[in-house]
C-alpha cells in the first residue's frame, strides 16, 4: 500500500506522559494549513491509496475538517486518522468526519482502567468515557477502528485486560501493541515510563494469543524481533506499506526507512541475527539508557 502521511497539528487535548512529540493543549501551534493543502495537491495523481492523518490530536485542529474536504474534493479514496477519539463523543462530530471519506480511526487506548488512562493521557478531567464513547460512534457509523496501546511501565501487567476489553467491549477491528518509542516526553520521563524490552514480553505474547483466540487481526511495533522469537510474525510489515511524510515542512519521501536508518542502532549482538539486514536495531534513546546487557544471549531470530 502507497500512502500520504500528514502531520496535521502540534497540539492536543492530552498531554500524553510518552508523546513522542510533546504535544500538549498550550503548545504553540507551527502546521500551515497552505502547506498541507499543497502537499495534498501535488500528490493527487501520484497513486496514493490512502492518506494518513495525525498529530497532536487532528479532531481539535481548527482546519481539520478542511483539510478533509480537500481530500475528498482531489479523490483520494481512503482516510485514516490517528486519535485519542475524545472529539468523537460528539455524534455529531464523529458523523461529519465519517462522512468526509475517514474510514479508519487509529485510536490510542493505553487502559481500561479510567484512573490509569488519566495518569497516562496527563488530564484532570475524566477522558475514558469520552475514548469509548467516540470508538463507539465512529464504529456505529460503519468505519473501521484499530485502537493502539503503548506498552509502559504504568500498563504493561494488565496489557491481556486491555486487549481483551477493546476486544470485547467494544468490538474493536484490529490491535495494534507498541513498544514506547523514548523521544519527546518519552525521553523526559525515560524512567518513569519506559519498562525493560525483555521484561514486557511475556506480557504482550500473552496479548497477542488473547487476540487471536478472540479472532481479531493483532499486529507489533516497534520491537526488536529477537526478542520476540516466533511472535515476530506479528510484526508490521513497513515493506508492505510505504508513506511519504509531511511534518511541518518537511518531506520524508519513504518514512520507514527514515525510521529503521535515524532511530535505531543494531550492536555486536545483531552480527549474526538473520533479519539484522531488515531490522535496524533497537531505538537509539532506548539503549542510552538500557544499554545492550539484555539482549546479550538472545538466540537470533528463527
Amino acid at each position: 500500500m502507497k500512502g500520504l502521511s500528514i502531520h496535521l497539528t502540534d497540539t492536543c487535548n492530552n498531554s500524553c506522559i510518552f508523546c513522542v512529540v510533546d504535544s500538549h493543549k498550550d503548545r504553540e501551534e507551527l502546521v500551515k494549513k497552505e502547506v498541507i493543502f499543497k502537499f495534498l495537491e501535488s500528490n493527487k495523481d501520484g497513486g496514493y491509496e490512502v492518506v494518513n492523518i495525525h498529530g497532536g490530536e487532528p479532531c481539535i485542529c481548527p482546519h481539520f475538517l478542511e483539510v478533509l474536504e480537500k481530500i475528498k474534493d482531489l479523490g483520494y479514496p481512503n482516510v485514516s486518522i490517528q486519535t485519542n477519539a475524545r472529539a468523537l463523543a460528539d455524534k455529531d462530530f464523529a458523523k461529519t468526519t465519517v462522512e468526509l471519506g475517514v474510514n479508519l480511526f487509529v485510536v490510542s487506548l493505553h487502559s481500561n482502567n479510567e484512573e490509569v488512562l488519566d495518569e497516562i493521557c496527563g488530564v484532570k478531567e475524566k477522558c475514558f468515557n469520552q475514548v469509548v464513547e467516540g470508538i463507539k460512534n465512529v464504529k456505529e457509523l460503519g468505519a473501521k477502528v484499530r485502537t493502539n496501546t503503548v506498552v509502559c511501565k504504568q500498563n504493561y501487567k494488565k496489557l491481556k485486560e486491555i486487549i481483551e476489553y477493546n476486544i470485547k467491549e467494544l468490538k474493536v477491528d484490529h490491535i495494534n501493541i507498541s513498544a514506547i518509542h523514548p523521544t519527546g516526553k518519552a525521553y523526559k520521563n525515560f524512567y518513569e515510563v519506559t519498562p525493560k524490552l525483555t521484561d514486557i514480553v511475556p506480557y504482550v505474547k500473552e496479548a497477542v494469543d488473547a487476540a487471536i483466540k478472540l479472532n481479531t487481526f493483532v499486529t507489533l511495533e516497534g520491537f526488536p524481533p529477537c526478542i520476540l522469537g516466533d511472535y515476530s510474525k506479528h510484526l508490521i510489515n513497513w515493506e508492505e506499506i510505504k508513506y511519504k511524510l509531511l511534518y511541518h515542512n518537511v518531506i520524508l519521501p519513504n518514512y520507514d526507512n527514515f525510521m529503521e536508518k535515524q532511530t535505531r542502532n543494531q550492536g555486536k549482538v545483531c552480527n549474526n541475527c538473520i533479519k539484522n539486514k531488515k531490522c535496524g536495531g533497537v531505538y537509539k534513546e532506548y539503549l542510552e539508557f538500557y544499554g545492550w546487557d539484555e539482549f546479550e544471549g538472545i538466540i537470533c531470530c528463527n
